[in-house]
């Protein structure tokens, strides 16, 4: 007995030298980097302010890729288009698992759930309020300031920086994030461009590398180009994507690594950063092409970079690597039927005015949204840069006046139809409350059971007088109500895994406010996976292909991600691990 407690006593003195030991080379580290490492020390001999959270706290690094699944994932690391994270899961570094991203499987849906713990009324990338008489795309600056502002709860990312978002999250940087991009109050993110336009002149080979790979993408998007045109008879959107591929797969992705290295060595205690170029170019060309992979290798070259940025750094960070979602394969409803969803619910609804932006966008109103926005941001610039902005502002005034004279007056309009990819929404305008299943049946007899059955077209789900959501398709029937589901025949999610996932979350979707009086769902329809808009890869719907994300974290993480139904169970996490860190902080003051 005395021997085991001698023993026990032993090897609690060896623990504490060892601890004393790791807190002394820590200090020791931190004195190096911040002395002697290159990224530190440069930083604070251009006066670049550190941050001023106690670098004792540990930090963590959030990067998002965004639009691959768990299932691709994997195979990418097979196939050696991520060898750096295969690298770090191998050696133990990193543990990867894999969670149910909730419908809709939407990056503005994501973001709000881990951000700020509320994505409550966003259906989709896409919708329209009828209250407010407001179409959101969430891709405008506007609509995304505006539901950022809605958010009660804080934002998960106070002190901390975020870069191409599409909300900050309370962060006090922000570079590429959609809800600052022309929001008046917030455009701090201007010094920060010149922080690493700075930074980069001052190292010409980084200058040199992105002009390179600049050159190097032209070259492949327009080679990829011609062969498309010569495989499928069309160069639809190819300009368009041979521009998304140099801005979002390069300058984009190159401009916020650098960004988030630079904040690593400043000490920032949190640090998102959001990989677009996978999930564009799947957009394009489908989740599985040549030219979705080949980005896939220049974001694992970003992430070593953080990562390794993470080790040099002064404060100690954990690494995460993550999706939102995932995407799947799917034909375009146009490309199926030869005409979009708007155009044939015109010709079910005789004598009404139906517009859809399932196949544009109106013009006039993204170049109304962008003047406002240029407007209010004119007005807190400096005075240097008032001038050439108030002229191109005079520019685009001269072009929505152009444009004002083409376009309908939307008070003319009778029913709205919006797409978010395998998700589309139809909306009776002149009505401003949501519509139940009775009333659209009274109002058209026969409809619901027409669009049902339409090929191109998985299921529709409609609100119902009681409360509940009744779901039909081509086979069956389901309806969903609070404490019971009640189905009929087959419906497309039955062969599901998730499936009582599935129907949870396309209750909560379909009684959104903001969601359509009818929604459409493409996945599963008898023409295969259809999309609302033109693309070859998509997302926003409940196939599992969408719905399989992953998460890679540190291996003393213990938390059941296997367990997540809802994105805002990210914020719970992420919450309680800064306060244990906060406390943990404290607790090594007290002792030191």
């Amino acid at each position: 007995m005395v021997e085991n407690e001698q023993s026990s006593g032993f090897f609690a003195i060896i623990s504490e030298m060892f601890d004393r030991l790791r807190q002394r080379l820590r200090a020791i580290r931190r004195f190096f980097n911040r002395t002697f490492t290159r990224g530190p020390a440069l930083l604070r001999r251009m006066g670049i302010p550190f941050s001023p959270v106690d670098p004792q706290r540990r930090g963590f690094v959030v990067v998002q890729i965004d639009g691959l699944s768990y299932r691709r994932m994997l195979r990418a690391m097979r196939h050696h288009q991520l060898p750096f994270l295969n690298s770090l899961v191998k050696s133990g570094k990193l543990k990867a698992h894999r969670f149910y991203s909730e419908v809709p499987t939407s990056t503005p849906a994501f973001q709000g759930g881990l951000f700020y713990g509320s994505n409550d009324n966003i259906p989709g990338f896409q919708f329209y309020d009828k209250r407010e008489h407001y179409y959101y795309r969430m891709g405008y600056s506007d609509c995304a300031h505006r539901i950022e502002q809605s958010f009660q709860k804080p934002g998960l990312l106070k002190n901390g920086s975020v870069f191409s978002c599409v909300f900050t999250g309370g962060a006090e940087a922000a570079l590429f994030v959609f809800s600052t991009l022309l929001a008046p109050q917030r455009w701090r993110f201007v010094f920060r461009v010149w922080d690493i336009l700075l930074l980069s002149f001052l190292n010409v080979l980084v200058i040199a590398k992105i002009l390179f790979l600049v050159a190097l993408e032209l070259l492949l998007g327009v080679y990829d180009t011609v062969m498309w045109f010569f495989q499928r008879g069309t160069i639809r959107r190819e300009l368009e994507f041979i521009a998304l591929r140099v801005i979002l797969t390069i300058v984009t992705r190159e401009l916020i690594t650098l960004g988030a290295v630079i904040d690593i060595y400043r000490r920032v205690p949190v640090v998102y950063l959001n990989f677009l170029g996978y999930d564009e170019h799947s957009h394009v060309r489908g989740p599985d092409s040549a030219v979705a992979r080949w980005t896939l290798r220049g974001i694992d070259r970003c992430i070593e970079r953080i990562y390794k940025a993470t080790l040099f750094a002064e404060r100690e960070y954990d690494f995460f690597v993550l999706s939102d979602h995932g995407q799947c394969a799917v034909l375009p409803f146009e490309y199926l039927t030869g005409e979009t969803l708007g155009e044939y619910l015109q010709t079910q609804l005789n004598g009404l005015l139906v517009e859809s932006h399932t196949q544009k966008d109106s013009r006039g109103a993204q170049i109304s949204a962008t003047l406002e926005g240029l407007i209010r941001l004119e007005r807190s610039m400096p005075r240097l840069f008032r001038r050439p902005l108030r002229a191109y502002i005079r520019r685009m005034q001269k072009k929505l006046l152009k444009e004002q004279a083409h376009e309908d007056l939307d008070v003319l309009l009778d029913v709205f139809v919006v797409s978010s990819g395998p998700v589309a929404f139809a909306y009776w305008t002149h009505i401003e409350r949501p519509l139940t299943y009775e009333e659209i049946e009274q109002m058209h007899p026969g409809l619901t059971d027409r669009l049902s059955t339409h090929p191109a077209i998985g299921m529709i789900s409609m609100r119902t007088a009681s409360g509940d959501v009744i779901v039909k398709s081509r086979l069956g029937r389901a309806y969903l109500g609070s404490y019971s589901v009640r189905t009929e025949g087959w419906l497309p999610f039955d062969r599901s895994p998730n499936r009582k996932r599935i129907m949870e979350d396309i209750r909560r979707l379909t009684l959104y406010p903001r969601a359509g009086d009818i929604c459409f769902w493409g996945g599963g329809s008898p023409s295969g996976n259809v999309s609302y808009s033109y693309e070859l890869g998509a997302h926003s719907g409940w196939t599992d292909d969408e719905t399989g994300a992953f998460i890679l974290v540190p291996p003393h993480i213990t938390w059941d991600f296997s367990s997540v139904r809802h994105h805002t169970q990210f914020y719970d996490f992420f919450r309680r691990y800064m306060l244990e860190e906060d406390l943990a902080a404290q607790e090594a003051q007290r002792v030191g």
